[in-house]
């Protein structure tokens, strides 16, 4: 008998441990949307996914890191412009030769194109708000567990204030797929720590490059001078011609000049400038021969190249202004 009571006891305890979530009452439904209206009205949200926290304000600003399918990309939106700055390997799968994913892969880069979204739009609060409204199942009441309320995967706190915990990144639609499998979890934002992060980004711009368009150059003439100490300088005059659209951008072109002798050598010279666009300039480079004791003539030739990148025209100062205007001093 002892035996059969305990078996009772054990089955009552199985089936209490697999009995379904039961619905909350009416008012978790309510929770849920007071936990919307609340992230639709927050200054920034930092969003969360395993290896990576990408923080978004309410006006687009951006900071942190976007996970993409093979790797994390670090991200910056600032003056309506999107900046990254990722890995040469992340470059040649978007379609870029080695060499140029290697140049692009050492510094920012404003992303004209060879993003899959713009998170400053996507995932602003309220369009994040909007989205996760947009998608939960109608007239579904939440369960309640592990003290929070979950309808369709969104996940709310069950405590008033209520607030948003997670959500699955399908939510967002497929272009957040690259997110994975994992819940995205919102967190708080200390926001002069935001403005912080934000101000030495911006210092760290430089010239970004710009991913999309490109630049052709080309040398059109060029004329190699020497004296008689063994200094040559090469004037080379460079055409460029911008192919696709990048506003506020500029060319920054590479000259390289091999010059040869056939009784001294060959030397290399470079020389990086930046051009408006489209238009025309004179470049120059020097190297130095040592020159031998004897005396005697050579024929000394140059052979240059030139190669060219759109790169952006920042201000850091107004971008600083457009943060704290949105942010506060």
């Amino acid at each position: 008998m002892r035996l059969r009571g305990l078996a009772v006891l054990v089955l009552v305890l199985l089936v209490a441990c697999e009995a379904p979530q039961r619905p909350a009452s009416p008012d978790s439904r309510f929770a849920v949307d007071e936990a919307l209206a609340a992230l639709a009205g927050e200054t920034a949200v930092a969003y969360r996914v395993p290896g990576a926290i990408l923080t978004v304000t309410k006006g687009g600003l951006v900071e942190g890191q976007v996970p993409t399918q093979h790797d994390t990309v670090r991200a910056l939106r600032v003056g309506g412009s999107l900046y990254v700055r990722a890995s040469p390997a992340y470059w040649q799968r978007q379609g870029m030769s080695a060499p140029r994913a290697e140049r692009f892969g050492s510094q920012w880069t404003r992303a004209d194109r060879g993003v899959p979204f713009d998170p400053g739009r996507l995932m602003a609060p309220q369009v994040v708000a909007a989205a996760l409204r947009a998608a939960l199942p109608v007239g579904v009441l939440p369960v309640e567990a592990g003290g929070a309320f979950d309808l369709g995967g969104l996940r709310v706190t069950a405590t008033s204030p209520h607030r948003v915990l997670s959500f699955p990144p399908a939510f967002l639609g497929p272009v957040a797929g690259q997110f994975g499998p994992h819940e995205i979890a919102l967190g708080d934002v200390h926001l002069p720590g935001l403005r912080e992060r934000l101000d030495e980004a911006v210092a760290e711009l430089g010239q970004p490059l710009i991913a999309g368009p490109v630049v052709a150059a080309r040398v059109t003439d060029h004329e190699l001078s020497c004296t008689a100490n063994g200094a040559c300088t090469d004037r080379v005059r460079v055409d460029n011609r911008l192919l696709g659209a990048a506003p506020g951008a500029a060319a920054r072109v590479n000259l390289t000049s091999a010059v040869t002798s056939d009784a001294l050598g060959t030397r290399t010279c470079e020389r990086e400038v930046v051009l408006p666009l489209d238009t025309a300039a004179d470049v120059s480079c020097s190297v130095k021969f040592t020159l031998p004791r004897t005396d005697g003539a050579t024929r000394v030739q140059a052979a240059p190249s030139v190669t060219a990148e759109p790169v952006a025209v920042v201000d850091p100062g107004e971008l600083n202004r457009d943060i704290a205007a949105e942010l506060g001093p």
